[in-house]
């Protein structure tokens, strides 16, 4: 009965360690496409920098 229960918890975290890598690649993988799909928006320039006669 004994070695049964090692071979259960012995199967239990080796699945938990399997399931563990698995997610962690997958939460990497998700964040890598959410930082190359977000695209920056452009500066706008200040009101004040945009003065007439100002512009060489």
């Amino acid at each position: 009965m004994l070695k049964g229960l090692v071979i259960c918890f012995a199967v239990l975290f080796a699945q938990l360690a399997v399931l563990s890598a698995i997610d962690a690649r997958f939460y990497n993988a998700q964040d890598a496409r959410q930082i190359t799909s977000t695209q920056l928006a452009p500066n706008k320039e200040e009101e004040g920098d945009d003065l007439p006669g100002s512009h060489s």
